[in-house]
C-alpha cells in the first residue's frame, strides 16, 4: 500500500462513519476533500454544492467537506475514490494525470474566456472527457467547475514578455504540462506541492508562481511577491469527481440531485469568481506592481506546446476549441 493510500484508510477508518449507500441507516455522508484554502474557489465551489445538496435532500445528504489538503494531495485522494476511502474529490491541474486528454486546458492561450470555456465543455470536448473518466478510470465528472485563469507573480521582475521570464525560478503544479510550457517560455520551473509554496516563496527556494487570483489570495502567496504579471496564460478548469460504482449504487434521484446541484454550482462558481477577479485584482493593485503583458509575444512562444498534445492525440479538439472561440 502506498504511503498516501494507508493515510487515507487511516483517516477513513478513524472517521467511523459508513459512507456507503449500503452501509444502513442514517444519512448518506459523502466526504468531499481538495487542496484548496479557505476562501478559493475549490472551496467556494465545495461550500456552494454542499449547500445545494443538503437543502435539496434534507437530513438524507450530509456533505462533509475536509479542504487544504487535509486528506492528502490530489493524487492521493484520487486514489482514496478507486479504494473507496474518500466519495468526492475536486482536482484541477493534476487531472492528465489520470487521464492525458485533460492537458487540452494546460494549452496556453486556447481559451478566451469564460463564455468560450461554457462553450468547450457542453461540445464534444466536454463529452470526450467525461466518457474517457467513466470507461477507462472508473470516474464520474459530475459537471465542469473552475479554478480559474492564471496570472504571474514574482520576486525578480516585472514580466512583459517571456524573456523577461528568463532565470525567474518558477513554482508549477506536479504537471508534465505546465512544466513544459514554462520551460519553452524561458523560466526555469520548479514542481512541488500547492501547500509548499508559501513557504517556498518566503524563504527564495523559487522566484515566483502561477495560478489564479483567487488561489494565490486564498493562500496568501501575495504577501511574498512583489510583482504581478496578468498573462493570463491558462484558464485551468477544476473536476469534481465521483467514483462511478459508487455513484451508481446510490437511490436514483439522489445521482441526478448530485449532478445537477454539480452542474449549478459551476454555473454559479464561474460568474462568482469573474466579480471575484475583479475585486481581487483592485486589491492586489494597493500591494504589488502590476502589468499587462505583451499577449502576442507570449502566445507565439508557447505556440510549440501544442506539438506535443497533437503528436499524441491529433489536432481535433484543438481545432473544435478554436472554432468555439467568439
Amino acid at each position: 500500500m502506498r504511503p498516501g493510500t494507508a493515510v487515507l484508510a487511516a483517516l477513513a477508518l478513524a472517521l467511523g462513519v459508513s459512507c456507503s449507500p449500503d452501509g444502513g441507516s442514517g444519512p448518506t455522508v459523502i466526504r468531499l476533500g481538495h487542496i484548496g484554502f479557505p476562501d478559493s474557489p475549490f472551496d467556494h465551489g465545495a461550500r456552494h454544492f454542499k449547500e445545494l445538496i443538503e437543502a435539496r435532500f434534507p437530513g438524507q445528504v450530509e456533505i462533509r467537506i475536509f479542504g487544504t489538503g487535509q486528506l492528502g494531495e490530489d493524487k492521493e485522494m484520487l486514489e482514496g475514490l478507486r479504494l473507496g476511502t474518500l466519495e468526492m474529490h475536486i482536482p484541477s491541474s493534476v487531472m492528465h494525470s489520470v487521464a492525458p486528454e485533460f492537458g487540452i486546458f494546460d494549452l496556453p492561450f486556447l481559451i478566451e474566456d469564460r463564455d468560450h470555456f461554457e462553450r468547450i465543455a457542453a461540445s464534444e470536448i466536454g463529452r470526450g472527457l467525461e466518457e474517457t473518466l467513466r470507461r477507462d478510470h472508473g470516474l464520474t465528472l459530475l459537471a465542469f467547475w473552475e479554478n480559474g485563469f492564471r496570472v504571474i507573480t514574482n520576486n525578480v521582475r516585472p514580466v512583459v514578455t517571456p524573456a523577461d521570464l528568463e532565470g525567474i525560478r518558477l513554482r508549477t503544479p506536479k504537471d508534465p504540462e505546465r512544466v513544459r510550457l514554462f520551460e519553452t517560455l524561458g523560466a526555469s520551473p520548479a514542481s512541488m506541492s500547492f501547500g509548499e509554496v508559501f513557504s517556498a516563496l518566503r524563504q527564495g527556494v523559487v522566484d515566483g508562481q502561477e495560478n489564479p487570483l483567487a488561489q494565490l489570495t486564498a493562500a496568501r502567496l501575495h504577501e511574498v511577491q512583489s510583482y504581478l504579471s496578468l498573462s493570463n496564460h491558462v484558464y485551468t478548469p477544476a473536476y469534481p469527481v465521483m467514483q462511478t460504482a459508487w455513484l451508481e449504487r446510490l437511490p436514483e434521484d439522489l445521482q441526478t440531485g448530485l449532478r445537477e446541484a454539480a452542474i449549478e454550482t459551476g454555473d454559479w462558481l464561474r460568474g462568482f469568481l469573474a466579480q471575484e477577479d475583479m475585486r481581487l485584482l483592485a486589491d492586489l493593485e494597493g500591494q504589488l506592481a502590476v502589468n499587462e503583458v505583451d499577449l502576442p509575444a507570449f502566445a507565439a512562444t508557447a505556440a510549440p506546446v501544442f506539438e506535443h498534445y497533437e503528436e499524441r492525440f491529433g489536432a481535433g479538439w484543438i481545432e473544435a476549441a478554436r472554432e468555439l472561440a467568439h
